[in-house]
């Protein structure tokens, strides 16, 4: 989800993935209630070993002694319960450990089954040293099994030449660059490939949260001055020159997490700039074109593949996905799949009368596509911020050092329920009072007669059980009320701050940073924060209590405990001045592990395919070693504290011990027993609390580092009237821009003064140069940009007065360029996330679009396929994913027409971009019917105006021009000839540089 947060926002899907993954949180803490129970009854079974130890020693040693007849012995009975005190200390340590070491098996256990499942087989042959013309050749090759995705391929791919693939959506492009590269196993066949160095490009690139230079070096160390000539050759023949000159720091510039500073044009063209930029001997490119405009696309083809062009110079072998038919003549061979084979193979010029079937699939050559990023900075798709500036403040703020904050404990406290605390701190009185007070009971019984031996047994035993009982109680209100409740209230709580933060904080916060919180920072707050709380605030009682008891037994050992306080004191804030900066950088360093993982998982298939899995290992443990330096230095310091408390400890209990040989003559030897025993748990008690009390301060530094997320993340602007009649409201959607100037920055507008009246039922195509404001007009629609100035109104209301849910939600439905999918939730969650549209209306949707036969089964299921995950159907091609989106759309817009009546606005982003001609074709007549046929208002950005024409109405549609942030013209349906069509596309080619002239 943090990877599509853009996207989550625009369908409105915030609430109910919020509900979802809330959801997941109960059900997670549900499911470990059993094994809270099961450490309650252990810590019970602990603890009654060191409380009913002692007692009943003493009630067998008091009845022994009673029925000799001779009188309990106080000596005696004082070194029983101290050796027993340390005995049952270390056995309660042992039983401590156990669970301990059973969870980290279970955790070893669980790596040997990842550790031991199959490694990826190298399904291809790689035939070195070979002198054949071919450099890549497959015999009789299938790919898929059920079901059977491409047979029956044979075919040869010359050195040095440009093959192209094509074909139908979904017919197995992709599939077979994967069993090429080595991802996926051929059913059948065999795949040789003549070299192992490879570069690959795929369609959605993957590129890592680094600046754009080392994007483009890739995993590559090779950085000479003669690798610095070859990359700006490169930059240049993949026209991102412009694009850096536009950049506040150029190729310097962060790309962000998932890519998200730079446009999908811009994607696209750095990772081609770094398959160039390896210089492989075969390069496979997926359909690496399909995010830019014609004119862009024509001057990348010519500067790769035409006569001085990059690709020629290093001698490379190309297959390249497209279906833009109008590059096939500059190919070598043409493969054009369909009907899950090869229908047809050969040069281009002798295709003949076939031309037309392969057109009919392809896309337009004639797209009016305006450049991608070739003159203007990205205005009108992403922000510019400065990640590594701000995640370096945060990281300074997690590092200052910090007093114990007393509004921190009451911000933690506010998420515990009142009766949860209440029971928490009443038994942990109990328990404090009730394990200190057998000293008192023991001097009591040590100085009586022999006739009362039946009622101090009677009540050390009722005190023992009820020191037993309350330290249970406090067990239960820590482990199953106080610890899952306060985790879930604070996890919905970061999940809220998360989902309702602007989209510049997912530019600016890398996105291991924000994984972190969720997994280090939640776990540390449901096991260790709870845990540590309890054990302070149980020493804070116990030393009270102990205070109390040994101020009865003299003066002097009062003076004692009081003179050794300020010592602990400055121990524990020197230790603390520390910890807790190391603390903070351990959990920054291990997001920078997470997100390095996360994104070599991402991008594994590039990784492998570029061979560069070595030098992303090493990547991972050159992170891995980073984090465990502040681990390790953070070891070593408590290390430290425990030496120098348990220092303090011994030269405390010789102190005790020569003060009471001096004064053995003046006190009895019960006065001296308790006063040795008590000043020794005292001691002791005093230096856990420094030590339990470092530790819950250096623990708290998650719940601060949430605090400060709270206090510094500003929501987006989420208040308004919340409209909730559709039908008083948005029945037209009628739009209306008044003087709207959008701007990221003061230095960077996006729109200016944009003046337009959009009638209901209308629809406009919106088009434009890359920075013209084509993106942000629906981004400001959306409110996910605030306007700097002037105004949007909907049917007369201004958006500004209404929800942010109800805008996103009801008001409109949006398709976006970049389908978002949950392969591990339901068909029916990722098409309806309200699950409670009719199944019928779901698959009425799916046929539309003609995805229904993917899903359904092969085999009869009592289930309803709606009610699988995706994840156990066939993969959907990049196509297909476009498709599914609009069947979303489809199902949402019926759905509000039968329960509202209301016809809500539809936005509909670049949603042809990696589509043929036929489906292209069909989404156009489904807006048409589906849409605009049944009055709703439709606001479009596309690039191929060219197939929109038959479906555009004459006196109902037109097209927006945009440029520079203003209105350019606008144009009616029929009212575009064919001169002014030409104006444009040479106004756009303008800007971009063609190497060969």
């Amino acid at each position: 989800m943090l990877s599509s947060m853009k996207t989550v926002k625009m369908l409105g899907f915030q609430s109910s993935l919020v509900k979802r993954i809330a959801d997941s949180r109960s059900a997670e803490l549900e499911a470990a209630s059993k094994l809270r129970w099961v450490m309650v009854y252990y810590n019970a079974s602990a603890n009654a070993l060191g409380i009913f130890s002692p007692a009943i020693t003493l009630v067998l040693y008091a009845t022994t002694t009673k029925l000799r007849g001779e009188k309990l012995d106080t000596a005696d009975t004082f070194s029983t319960t101290a050796i027993l005190s340390m005995v049952t200390h270390s056995a309660n340590m042992v039983m401590t450990i156990i669970p301990r070491a059973v969870t980290t098996l279970a955790g070893f256990h669980r790596i040997q089954e990842f550790l031991l499942r199959p490694v990826l087989k190298a399904y291809r042959e790689e035939i070195l040293g070979d002198a054949r013309s071919d450099t890549v050749r497959l015999d009789g090759v299938a790919i898929g099994r059920s079901p059977m995705v491409l047979r029956d391929l044979t075919f040869e791919v010359k050195a040095e030449s440009l093959t192209i693939i094509s074909g139908p959506t979904g017919c197995g492009k992709t599939s077979l660059l994967r069993a090429i590269i080595g991802e996926t196993q051929p059913a059948a066949g065999k795949i040789e490939i003549l070299t192992c160095s490879v570069g690959f490009c795929a369609q959605q690139p993957w590129l890592p949260n680094v600046t754009i230079r080392e994007a483009i070096h890739g995993l590559s160390e090779d950085v000479s001055s003669e690798s610095d000539k070859w990359f700006d050759r490169v930059v240049a023949a993949c026209c991102l020159t412009h694009d850096f000159e536009a950049l506040p720091d150029g190729d310097e510039t962060a790309i962000g997490s998932c890519g998200m500073n730079l446009s999908g044009g811009q994607r696209q063209r750095v990772a081609l700039a770094r398959a160039l930029f390896a210089r492989t001997d075969v390069l496979l490119l997926d359909d690496c074109f399909s995010g830019l405009d014609g004119e862009t696309e024509k001057a990348v083809f010519q500067n790769l593949f035409g006569p001085r062009g990059v690709v020629r110079e290093i001698k490379a072998t190309v297959l390249l996905v497209s279906d833009s038919y109008q590059h096939f003549d500059l190919a070598d061979h043409v493969v054009v799949l369909g009907k899950g084979t090869i229908v047809y193979q050969g040069r281009w010029s002798s295709i003949g009368k076939d031309a037309a079937a392969v057109a009919k699939f392809s896309a337009t050559p004639d797209r009016t596509k305006s450049p991608i990023n070739n003159q203007y900075p990205l205005a009108s798709t992403s922000t510019r911020f400065e990640p590594a500036i701000t995640a370096l403040v945060t990281l300074k703020q997690d590092l200052a050092p910090q007093p114990g904050d007393l509004a921190l404990y009451g911000y933690y406290l506010r998420l515990i329920n009142a009766a949860d605390l209440f029971y928490f701190v009443l038994s942990t009185v109990s328990y404090a009072f009730f394990i200190t007070i057998p000293q008192y009971w023991l001097q009591q019984w040590t100085g009586s007669d022999d006739t009362q031996t039946f009622f101090y047994v009677a009540g050390y035993i009722i005190i023992s059980t009820l020191s037993w009982s309350s330290t249970s109680v406090q067990m239960w209100s820590v482990l199953i009320r106080m610890a899952p409740r306060s985790g879930l209230r604070l996890h919905r709580r970061l999940l809220s701050i998360v989902t309702s933060a602007p989209l510049s904080y997912f530019s600016e916060t890398d996105r291991g940073s924000i994984m972190n919180r969720f997994s280090q920072d939640v776990q540390i707050i449901d096991k260790q924060v709870p845990a540590a709380l309890q054990t302070v605030v149980t020493q804070i009682f116990k030393l009270v209590m102990q205070t109390v008891l040994l101020s009865t037994t003299g003066t002097w050992l009062t003076f004692s405990l009081l003179a050794c306080m300020p010592v602990v004191y400055y121990i524990q804030r020197a230790y603390l001045q520390t910890s807790r900066q190391l603390r903070a950088l351990e959990l920054e360093t291990e997001a920078a592990v997470t997100s390095n993982f996360s994104e070599i998982v991402e991008g594994i298939e590039t990784i492998r395919a570029f061979d560069w899995t070595n030098a992303a290992r090493q990547a991972n443990i050159k992170a891995i070693d980073t984090a465990q330096r502040p681990e390790l230095a953070l070891l070593n310091l408590q290390r430290w504290l425990n030496l120098i408390l348990d220092l303090l400890s011994g030269s405390i209990a010789t102190g005790v011990v020569a003060k009471a040989v001096s004064l053995r003559d003046i006190v009895s030897g019960a006065q001296i027993g308790i006063a040795l025993n008590s000043m020794l748990v005292v001691s002791s008690t005093l230096l856990k609390l420094a030590e339990s009390w470092t530790t819950l301060e250096t623990w708290m530094g998650a719940v601060a580092r949430l605090k400060r997320l709270e206090e510094t993340v500003s929501a987006e602007e989420s208040e308004g009237r919340d409209v909730q009649d559709m039908k008083a409201w948005c029945v037209e959607g009628r739009i209306e821009f008044k003087d709207v100037t959008v701007a990221y920055s003061p230095d960077m507008v996006a729109l200016r003064d944009i003046n337009l009246d959009v009638a209901a039922g209308q629809k406009v195509i919106v088009c434009g140069r890359t920075g013209s404001g084509k993106s942000t007009l629906l981004l400001a629609l959306l409110r996910l940009l605030p306007l700097q100035s002037g105004k949007i109104l909907i049917d007369g209301v201004d958006i500004n007065t209404v929800s942010l849910d109800h805008l996103r939600q009801r008001t409109f439905i949006t398709v976006s360029q970049d389908p978002l999918i949950f392969d591990d939730e339901t068909l029916r969650f990722n098409l309806d996330p309200s699950e409670l549209v009719p199944d019928s209306t779901i698959i009425e949707a799916l046929s539309k679009t003609g995805l229904l036969s993917h899903f359904q089964l092969t085999k009869p299921s009592p289930t309803s396929f709606l009610q699988y995950p995706l994840s156990i159907f066939a993969a959907l091609s990049t196509g297909q994913r476009q498709l599914f989106a609009l069947t979303r759309a489809l199902v949402k817009a019926k759905t509000l027409r039968t329960q509202t009546g209301a016809r809500p606005i539809v936005l509909l982003d670049e949603i042809t971009s990696s589509l043929d001609t036929d489906t292209e074709e069909t989404i156009w007549r489904l807006v048409e019917e589906e849409f605009s046929m049944k009055g709703h208002t439709v606001i479009m950005i596309t690039h191929r105006v060219v197939g929109l024409r038959k479906w555009m109405v004459e006196g109902r549609d037109w097209v927006l021009v945009l440029g520079e942030g203003r209105v350019e013209r606008v144009e009616r349906a029929g009212g575009m000839g064919r001169s002014e069509r030409l104006g444009m596309r040479q106004e756009m080619r303008a800007s971009v540089r063609y190497l060969d002239g």
